[in-house]
């Protein structure tokens, strides 16, 4: 399958309308980065489809957070299947994002639910500590204004080496625990950690990778700015191993960190 690498993110007005929960947050002080799909397409020109509308939130302002969206469009919902493990995994019953908080837009058509686009039809209010972000860190972070207007400046959306740390956060230490490895969960943000490679270095599909070992000069530079120990030694598999860490790499990386904390 080829890649869409000349990708142009949506015209500003189809983005704007898209973002007005985010908006609804920053205008009553609560400070919010735009996250998962919505962040690679409009904050990285990532040609995904977009689905539930991720937002992080500090965490002690989860609960604000969901009530101030509740005042307005959206509603208290069940999640849906996609947060769940796959039915043949025996964590079919957990949620990957447990402590997470889904809404619904109360006006979603029955006949048609894409007529609502671009609003989303649902939103995903998370904690910023799953992704071991913080929204006072102004430098890890980027706006959208321009090309949108200024009314979205206060809308976070996570740089590049910030997008990769977060989403190693999360794979290093996944609320479901190291001990039950969520698969779904974990495919999810392997595929966004794939998608901000892809689309940065660019991957001639008909060229044979280097080596392992061998990054190209795109991705020695990624690695260069990765600010996280944890970040630093995940992408360095994930790049110069040409593969995933699995689980017992993870588990042993946490085991050396605790022992040389003793030394």
């Amino acid at each position: 399958m080829g890649k869409w690498y000349d990708y142009e993110s949506p015209d500003p007005p189809i983005q704007h309308a898209r973002l007005s929960a985010l908006r609804e947050l920053t205008s009553r002080n609560i400070p919010c980065i735009l996250w998962g799909e919505d962040a690679l397409n409009y904050g990285h020109a990532v040609p995904t489809q977009l689905f539930d509308q991720q937002i992080l939130v500090p965490d002690e302002l989860l609960e604000t957070a969901a009530a101030v969206l509740r005042e307005g469009n959206y509603i208290s919902a069940p999640f849906t299947k996609w947060y769940f493990d796959y039915e043949w995994d025996s964590n079919k019953d957990m949620n990957y994002v447990p402590d997470g908080i889904f809404l619904q837009h109360r006006d979603i058509p029955e006949d048609d639910p894409h007529r609502l686009e671009p609003l989303p039809r649902h939103i995903l209010l998370l904690p910023q500590s799953y992704y071991g972000l913080d929204v006072r860190s102004k430098e890890r972070f980027k706006s959208l204004v321009p090309p949108l207007d200024a009314s979205n400046a206060d809308i976070l959306v996570p740089k590049h080496h910030a997008f990769l740390e977060g989403l190693v956060a999360f794979l290093m230490r996944p609320p479901s625990g190291l001990e039950i490895q969520h698969a779904r969960g974990f495919a999810k943000h392997d595929v966004y950690i794939s998608y901000l490679l892809d689309y940065r270095v660019k991957f001639d599909e008909d060229e044979v990778l280097p080596p392992s070992k061998e990054p190209l000069p795109e991705e020695r530079l990624i690695l260069s700015e990765l600010q996280t120990e944890e970040a630093r030694w995940y992408m360095g598999v994930f790049i110069e191993q040409r593969r995933i860490p699995k689980i017992e790499d993870v588990r042993e990386f946490h085991r050396q960190k605790t022992l040389s904390s003793y030394a």
